[in-house]
C-alpha cells in the first residue's frame, strides 16, 4: 500500500465516486425520513453518512490539490514513510556497511555564522551515494538542492526523487553528493535565501552549510564541484546565490524560478525598512545585474521550466537571453510540457544533473 500512487487520476475519480456515493446515500436517507420512514437508527446512519460524505469531500478537495503540485504522490510520503534508504550520520564519518543504492542521513548543520536556529538548521538531509561506503578514500562533487516556497528539504524527496536520481549517476559513474538544507523557518515561510530581518539565510547557506559539508563530508571543496540547484523559489535561491557567489559555485540549475525577489509583503516586508532597501534590491535582482557579468570566473548555466508555467517561462527565457549573450557562461535553456509543480521539476532534476555531472567525473581521492 505506501507504493500506492494518490495522485494518479483513477485514484482521484475513486476518490470523488465515493464522495458522491455518501452524498447520494444522505440525500436517500433524507428522502426516507420525509416520507414517514422513521425508525431507531435512520437519524443515526444519516448523520454518519453526512460526516463520511464531508471528510470524503475535503480528502478529495486536498488530493486534487496535491495532485496539482505533487508534493506527496504516494501513500508512504503522505503518512510520512520514508520510501528512500536511510542512514545515520556516523556512517558518513566512520566504516559503515554498503549500502547499494546509496543511503539519506541527517546532518547537523548549526548557525554559526548566520544565527539560524539549530532546531531549523538540523534538519538538513545529505544523500550519500554507494561509492561513498565502497570508496572511503574519495572525495565527491557536492550538489546543494534548494527548496522552494511552500517547502521543507524533503520535497526533495519525496515528489523530487532526489535519492532515486542520486543513485541513477552513482550508477552511470557520476556519483555525487546531495544536500538538502533548510532554507526557511517553517513550510509556509518564504525567505528568498537572502539575509532579512530573523534569518540570514543566504550567510547559512555560504558560509555555515557549505563549510559544515567540506568539513563533515569527504566532499571536493572546489567551485568546479558544487552545485546550486532549486525549483520555484528555490530556482531563483540558486540563481541569485549562484551569480553571487561565482567564487564558490560554478554550477547553477534553475527549475522554474523567477529572476526578481517575490515576497506577499513586498520587499520591505522581505528586507526590512532600511535605508539602503533599493540598492539591496538591485543586488538581488538577476534580471537587473545579469547584464553586467564579467566573463570570470566561468559559469554554467540550467535553465529548465514548463510550457505551461506562463509567470516563470518569461522569466526563464528573458535570463536564457541575458545570460546567453555574456562571454564566459555556457547556458542551457530547456522547456518541457508542464506547469509549475513536480511533474516538470521530477525530470528536469534528473535530466539537469545527468549534464551538471558530467561522464568520466574525476573523484579526488581524500
Amino acid at each position: 500500500m505506501g507504493s500506492l500512487v494518490v495522485i494518479g487520476k483513477w485514484f482521484l475519480l475513486s476518490l470523488a465516486g465515493m464522495s458522491l456515493a455518501c452524498w447520494a446515500g444522505c440525500g436517500w436517507l433524507a428522502h426516507r425520513r420525509r416520507a414517514g420512514h422513521r425508525n431507531r437508527v435512520g437519524r443515526p446512519a444519516a448523520f454518519g453518512m453526512g460526516v463520511l460524505a464531508m471528510l470524503l469531500t475535503l480528502v478529495t478537495a486536498a488530493d486534487l490539490v496535491n495532485a496539482y503540485y505533487g508534493y506527496l504522490p504516494r501513500v508512504d510520503d503522505v503518512i510520512g514513510v520514508k520510501s528512500w534508504p536511510t542512514g545515520s550520520a556516523r556512517e558518513a564519518v566512520a566504516p559503515a556497511p554498503p549500502h547499494p543504492d546509496g543511503s539519506v542521513i541527517d546532518l547537523l548543520v548549526p548557525g554559526t555564522h548566520s544565527g539560524f536556529g539549530v532546531k531549523e538548521a538540523k534538519q538538513a538531509l545529505v544523500y550519500l551515494p554507494p561509492q561513498y561506503f565502497t570508496e572511503p578514500h574519495v572525495r565527491f562533487p557536492v550538489v546543494y538542492l534548494l527548496h522552494g516556497s511552500p517547502g521543507v528539504p524533503v520535497d526533495w524527496y519525496r515528489a523530487g526523487r532526489a535519492a532515486q536520481v542520486g543513485a541513477l549517476l552513482a550508477g552511470v559513474g557520476r556519483p555525487a553528493i546531495l544536500v538538502a538544507p533548510r532554507l526557511s523557518h517553517g513550510w509556509l515561510d518564504d525567505s528568498e535565501c537572502v539575509d532579512r530581518p530573523g534569518e540570514n539565510i543566504e550567510t547559512y547557506l555560504i558560509d555555515d552549510v557549505i563549510s559544515t559539508v567540506d568539513r563533515r563530508l569527504r566532499a571536493i571543496a572546489d567551485r568546479a564541484d558544487r552545485i546550486f540547484v532549486g525549483m520555484s523559489a528555490g530556482g531563483f535561491c540558486a540563481l541569485n546565490l549562484g551569480l553571487r557567489h561565482r567564487d564558490l559555485v560554478e554550477t547553477i540549475i534553475d527549475m522554474s524560478g523567477m529572476s526578481k525577489p517575490t515576497h506577499d509583503g513586498g520587499m520591505v516586508g522581505l528586507f526590512g525598512n532600511r535605508p539602503d532597501l533599493a540598492l539591496v534590491v538591485a543586488a538581488n535582482t538577476p534580471a537587473r545585474y545579469a547584464a553586467t557579468l564579467p566573463p570570470f570566473p566561468p559559469m554554467r548555466v540550467w535553465l529548465d521550466c514548463g510550457h505551461g508555467d506562463h509567470e516563470a517561462l518569461g522569466d526563464t527565457e528573458a535570463m536564457a537571453r541575458a545570460l546567453g549573450e555574456r562571454p564566459g557562461f555556457d547556458v542551457v535553456l530547456r522547456l518541457r510540457p508542464g506547469g509549475h509543480d513536480f511533474g516538470v521539476w521530477r525530470p528536469a532534476l534528473r535530466d539537469s544533473l545527468l549534464w551538471a555531472v558530467p561522464p568520466g567525473v574525476t573523484i579526488r581521492p581524500a
